[in-house]
């Protein structure tokens, strides 16, 4: 994360919320004033007057051409002109008379986000969430177990972030001891970037990485949450999150940014009728979200009165995996707090979590051994037909 110091420019007329502004620019720590002779613009923040025609042209092309960082509209702008052609030039920011500071500082966090992207050439990890319809479906379990078999690829370069509130009980399945969670994060988000997140960072004895969530605490809200999910992104090649049933018509960051979200789930016409519902209530709000969304029925019993066959009836939809009931060793490995991929990685449970995590993230297949063509006709038996002469026919030199 970029934690520079943003300069601000000020062209604001209304002379009550332009001092409301100086005010908040001098107590956020991300921001800084800048003088209105300086050559430096940073983020512009622009009260549309009654000049507004002649002045969107100068403020598009200081932006289009970097002078200004971004810009921010400001006021109470009622003409819809202006906010489209705003918008269509890549102003994405509106602050509304009377100013909030809070609607200020989330502009801030936006505009910091998008500069540390930007100058973020990486590959990004990839993010798997894992969610149940309701509580006790195996989630966490799943979610853990997920994140130490790809782990075991490459120990170090899996997190695994507990977001499950109020209290996540990831720390229990892995017996790990931690001095941080995403709380301290979110305290002082503004010093956000690859060093501080590894700060807080705790490691199991596997090398797997951990952002545990603190105790009876409320979710980050979604611009914080962003700036943690990214930075994890630009920091693994894979981000696991353990997250609770999102509340309806509320899409989490940790869904909406997902590349796979798994949603666990057993097999009981109530447990079928809440994943429906939970299915329905997020692909409405994402249409995306139905291609991203694998559904995974969990502790399936051998002889049980439903089967997967019969659930993916009545859901209407694929059910993507199954793990196999195994009470007695899931058990085991929990009161050991170990991973049931790590304790018992023969068991039925464990092997489907496996495939799980393989289908997920294919291993690259290794280069085959060998002469390539053209070199490698060279070396080929000749049949019994051919001529004897006949050696270096479409070989390029």
């Amino acid at each position: 994360m970029n934690t520079r110091i943003i300069p601000i420019s000020l062209a604001i007329n209304d002379k009550k919320q332009r001092e409301r502004l100086v005010e908040m620019i001098a107590a956020n720590p991300m921001a800084r004033l800048v003088d209105d002779d300086a050559e430096e613009m940073g983020v512009l923040i622009y009260e549309p007057g009654e000049s507004v025609d002649e002045d969107m042209p100068h403020i598009i092309h200081a932006l289009e051409s970097g002078q200004a960082e971004d810009v921010y509209l400001a006021g109470n702008v009622s003409d819809p002109e202006v906010l489209i052609r705003a918008m269509r030039s890549g102003i994405r920011e509106y602050l509304k008379f009377p100013l909030e500071e809070n609607d200020f500082r989330a502009s801030l966090l936006r505009t910091a986000m998008r500069s540390s992207l930007e100058s973020d050439e990486g590959e990004k990890g990839k993010l798997f969430t894992v969610l149940g319809c309701k509580s006790g479906q195996g989630t966490t379990s799943l979610a853990v177990n997920l994140a130490c078999a790809l782990n075991a690829r490459q120990p170090g370069r899996t997190v695994l972030l507990d977001l499950r509130t109020p209290m996540g009980e990831v720390p229990y399945f892995l017996d790990l001891k931690h001095e941080y969670t995403w709380g301290d994060l979110v305290a002082d988000i503004t010093r956000l970037d690859a060093t501080y997140l590894q700060s807080v960072i705790a490691e199991h004895e596997s090398g797997l990485h951990v952002l545990p969530g603190p105790a009876h605490a409320e979710r980050p809200d979604n611009h914080t949450l962003l700036m943690i999910l990214e930075q994890l992104r630009s920091s693994y090649d894979y981000v696991v999150v353990d997250t609770s049933t999102p509340v309806e018509d509320d899409l989490p960051k940790e869904i909406e940014l997902a590349d796979s979200m798994l949603v666990t789930l057993q097999l009981s016409l109530p447990c079928l009728a809440r994943v429906s519902r939970l299915a329905d209530s997020i692909g409405s709000q994402d249409p995306d979200a139905n291609r991203r969304m694998r559904l995974v029925a969990n502790r399936v019993a051998r002889n049980g009165s439903i089967g997967v066959p019969e659930a993916a009836e009545v859901l209407n939809r694929a059910i993507t995996w199954s793990v196999p009931d195994d009470g007695e060793t899931v058990l085991s490995a929990i009161n050991q707090g170990t991973p049931l991929v790590l304790a018992f990685p023969k068991s039925p449970s464990a092997k489907a979590v496996q495939a799980i995590a393989n289908e997920l993230a294919p291993r690259p297949r290794k280069a085959r051994k060998g002469f390539s063509l053209p070199f490698g006709s060279l070396f080929r038996k000749k049949g019994k037909g051919s001529d004897a002469n006949d050696s270096l026919a479409g070989a390029t030199l």
